[in-house]
């Protein structure tokens, strides 16, 4: 019970992680293009 349990908390950690990492890249890119527009 006790393995089932923190398999499933390291799975939803590394979807959180992996959204986390999704949706700051995504925020970075935008930022950066605003930014290389502005430069244009």
């Amino acid at each position: 019970m006790s393995r089932h349990w923190g398999r499933g908390l390291l799975a939803v950690a590394g979807l959180l992680l992996l959204a986390l990492v999704w949706w700051g890249w995504h925020r970075g890119g935008l930022a950066l293009m605003q930014l290389g527009m502005s430069v244009c």
